[in-house]
């Protein structure tokens, strides 16, 4: 069958936020989106802000509710699952990586991946993963002691070491330097290829979708476009 080579299938996703019943102005903040992934794509969700993009993710995510519409990974359809079983794909299924790092700070780079695999049973070892996102030697250091650079791959190491199905990552070089943002691309890359993880990428910056396998792009909460990319280009041609 067709859709067996997809590990994602969303059809007719749309989140409505207001309710007419209780006179209250309906938003309509995505619209009958469909697409399909495949295991082990880079894909970048491209779109101004305001355009549907964080909402399409955060279903994507488990932090919240579609209104109407299926989004099937490996089959399992989320939009159906229970509360509980939502909370259990949040903790197993998904890796998130945001803008802002949102790290502890009053743990070390070690202590924040450590807390994170210790919500799971099967798990990377931190130590591993810290060094797989360049961090070695570098563990023991507390937030404020590192760059920005720095605190997002100790982000992007705590998405990882629960071994999630799906790395999230909403705006990852927002808060970066252009040369920076630059080092986080590769190590998404990386990542991607070398775990065959499928990493999805909310971003307004166009010049980074051209590692994209596959780009989805978003305006005025509906997908205006569904490209897969034969030959992306490496993530140090990108030009911020």
């Amino acid at each position: 069958m067709e859709n067996e080579n997809y590990e994602i299938i969303v059809e007719n996703l749309s989140k409505i936020y207001g309710n007419k019943k209780k006179n209250e102005a309906e938003i309509v903040a995505l619209k009958d989106a469909s697409f399909k992934i495949k295991k082990g794509e880079l894909v970048v969700i491209l779109g101004p802000s305001g355009a549907g993009k964080s909402t399409l993710l955060n279903i994507l995510g488990g932090m919240d509710r579609a209104t109407r519409g299926t989004f099937l990974l490996n089959n399992k359809d989320v939009t159906k699952m229970n509360e509980k079983e939502l909370a259990e794909y949040r903790r197993y299924g998904v890796g998130f990586v945001f803008q802002f790092y949102n790290l502890m700070p009053s743990l070390s780079a070690y202590e924040n991946v450590y807390l994170a695999s210790s919500l799971v049973d099967k798990h990377f070892d931190p130590h591993e993963i810290l060094s797989l996102c360049g961090l070695a030697g570098r563990e023991k250091n507390f937030p404020a002691q590192l760059s920005g650079g720095e605190q997002q791959r100790v982000a992007i190491a705590r998405a990882l070491v629960k071994n999630p199905t799906l790395l999230l990552c909403d705006e990852p070089t927002g808060a970066l330097d252009s040369k920076t943002g630059a080092q986080i691309m590769e190590l998404l890359y990386r990542v991607c290829k070398e775990q065959n993880k499928t990493v999805i990428i909310v971003t307004h910056n166009k010049a980074i979708s051209i590692i994209a396998d596959r780009i989805i792009r978003v305006s005025d909460g509906e997908i205006v476009s569904n490209e897969e990319i034969a030959n992306p280009k490496q993530a140090s041609e990108i030009e911020f």
